[in-house]
């Protein structure tokens, strides 16, 4: 009790004194404390770091299949579909809404094969850190401790037979084609609806209603380009989707991760065009904003698949909390008191 008389005491008297005997006085007076407080709190390591990490990645690159088939066809899948698109161009000028479903199909078709033939599927590989620590701002992982069986965190779970893992085919087509019909399923059922109210919420025309339907159609087009290739491979990973929140996948070669990125940013920027006066006929909802999905979907598949830029790494958008101590906030107030 009557040390914390003595610190009331010398407190006020604290910032009148020059740098040098404040910085004393706040060291005698943190001194004093240890020997008050408990030997558990007195012993216990003081955080010296001005930073710590409070969202921690927990995903690994999505593989490409090493198969010769499976890497041909993801360049032709790159190219095959920007070019399906611009063909049906003038169809979606003339006609959006039954343009717009009937390249659904073609669409969840081309990925549900790209996803079958490319990747592996959720289960069939290690999707999490089981392999060891992951280096901050990366996706490497280092200093592995074991290599047994993967043991992904996804629901799909079915975990196919050592003979056929890791040999580059990804196992026989019905453990590929299945998850691709059930990971088609969740992606024209789960993220259509949030994308939609994302779109209302960024200028999407609420009226007329009659393009609402418009608008869920848009936002089924994204799906299928940005997400059906992250169920296939994560299922419904909750750190996965975790990561998928905090944009916070790595980069891979397979460009699944760069495909969702472009084509999120490739829709933002494709509503641009929209707002000119210039009275065009396909400067009506949706068709720039497809238009950008689809040239941002490209785009990114091509900088990290193709030309391998930026893979294995991640967007940071980690938050950081600073931890400085008592003493440095004393310190610092010592010193604009003495200027």
């Amino acid at each position: 009790m009557n040390t914390w008389l003595t610190l009331l005491l010398l407190a006020p008297n604290l910032s009148a004194l020059p740098v040098g005997h404040c910085r004393l006085g706040v060291d005698a007076t943190m001194s004093s404390l240890t020997h008050v407080l408990p030997s558990s709190q007195s012993e216990a390591p003081v955080q010296t770091t001005s930073s710590a990490r409070l969202l921690k990645p927990t995903t690994l690159p999505i593989p490409l299949l090493s198969s010769p088939v499976a890497k041909r066809y993801s360049y032709a899948h790159t190219v095959l579909v920007p070019v399906y698109y611009y063909l049906r161009s003038s169809a979606l000028v003339a006609d959006p809404l039954p343009t717009m479903v009937t390249d659904l199909l073609v669409i969840g078709t081309a990925q549900a094969l790209f996803c079958s033939v490319c990747l592996p599927s959720a289960g069939s590989w290690v999707s999490g850190t089981t392999g060891g620590k992951i280096v901050e701002g990366t996706a490497a992982v280092k200093s592995p401790r074991t290599t047994k069986s993967p043991t992904g965190t996804g629901s799909m779970r079915k975990k196919f037979g050592p003979n056929k893992m890791g040999d580059g085919a990804g196992g026989s087509w019905v453990s590929r084609v299945m998850p691709a019909l059930f990971s088609l399923i969740l992606t024209l059922t789960l993220p259509p609806l949030p994308l939609t109210l994302m779109a209302l919420v960024l200028g999407a025309p609420l009226y007329p209603t009659s393009l609402l339907p418009h608008t869920l159609l848009l936002a089924l087009h994204v799906s299928l380009l940005g997400f059906l290739p992250i169920f296939y491979t994560h299922g419904v990973s909750s750190s996965a989707w975790r990561d998928v929140a905090a944009a916070w996948l790595p980069f891979e070669e397979s460009g699944v991760w760069g495909g969702t990125v472009g084509a999120m940013v490739g829709g933002w920027i494709g509503a641009v065009p929209m707002a000119l006066d210039w009275d065009r006929e396909w400067q009506k909802w949706p068709c720039t904003v497809v238009w950008g999905v689809v040239l941002g979907w490209t785009v990114g598949r091509v900088l990290t698949g193709m030309l391998r830029m930026g893979v294995g790494r991640r967007i940071n958008l980690s938050e950081r909390e600073e931890t400085d101590g008592m003493v440095t906030e004393q310190l610092t107030h010592c010193e604009k008191k003495s200027d």
